[in-house]
Parts: structure tokens; sequence; C-alpha cells
């Protein structure tokens, strides 16, 4: 199971470093738009970097076979950090963690064969959550990431934990 605590204070460690070296390009004003965007794109970068979104078949043909799984595991790892400040700077850290219970019962579902409809319905409720103001849609956009990243794209924990680690270490 994955250590979200532990996921928070990392990232959140490695933020606020980064701002106290000045190497972010946020104001109090923007900051929560600029996370927005970025957990946006990152989503759009796991999207295309899966290839199941593919319109052509010739796209779906070139996967590196190779560095699929690393490539994808790291997609996770990006849009996950960026969850997490998001929800941070939102304080909404607490729809983050998981209890071992409803972490199991997420795994646990199959996978889904429609990944068109995932997808959409994640960044739907994700963005549900910015505009309206939605912790619960948020929350939902959250978990359903989750299960696609853990389940539908078979990234498995621990090789999670450990990207997430080295893209938020200090």
């Amino acid at each position: 199971m994955l250590k979200f605590d532990e996921m928070i204070q990392q990232a959140v460690a490695k933020f606020n470093n980064m701002g106290q070296k000045q190497q972010l390009l946020l104001n109090g004003n923007n900051k929560q738009q600029k996370l927005f965007i970025q957990l946006d794109l990152s989503l759009a970068k796991l999207a295309e970097d899966s290839k199941r979104f593919s319109v052509y078949k010739k796209d779906q043909e070139n996967i590196d076979v190779k560095n699929y799984k690393a490539m994808i595991t790291k997609d996770v790892a990006e849009a996950m950090k960026y969850y997490l400040l998001f929800a941070s700077v939102h304080n909404w850290l607490d729809i983050i963690v998981i209890e071992e219970e409803d972490y199991n019962k997420i795994t646990n579902n199959a996978a889904d064969r429609d990944f068109n409809q995932v997808y959409i319905s994640i960044k739907r409720m994700m963005f549900n959550g910015f505009y309206n103001h939605s912790k619960k849609d948020f929350q939902f956009s959250w978990k359903m990431f989750l299960k696609f990243g853990i389940v539908d794209l078979g990234v498995d924990d621990k090789s999670l934990s450990a990207q997430f680690s080295e893209i938020n270490s200090l």
C-alpha cells in the first residue's frame, strides 16, 4: 500500500524547498491555478504516453516496449505529485490520505475496458473540483486516478513509491 502521509511530506517539502530557493514561478494569486494546470498537463502526458487513447493504429505500434512500464510509472508519479500539491494548497489533504480498507477496495476492482470514459470522468471530476470548489468531486477524481494508474495501467505500489520518492527528492 502507498504511504500517502510520507508522499505528501515529500512533495510538499520539495515544493517548499524550491520556493525557498526562488525556483517557483508562482505567487499567491496564481499558485492554485498553475498547480491545477500542471496536474491537467501531467494527466494528458500520461494519456498520451500510454497510447491507450490513440486514434491511429500506427501510434500504438510505436510503443517502446522496453521502457513502457517505467515511463508510465513516472507519468503516474508526476500526476500524483500535482494531485498532492494542489490538494495541499487547497487545504484538502484529508481526502488524499486513504485508509487501507478503501485503498484495497480501489485496487481490487477489475480493470476498466473503456479507458476513454475513465479518463474523461477523471478530468470532469477534477475540473468540477476546481471550478465548483468541490472537495468531494476532487476526491472522486483522485480515487479514479489511483485506480486508473494502479489497476488499469498496472503500475505496482513499490515501483510507484520509488519513482515518487525519486522525483520528489531534495
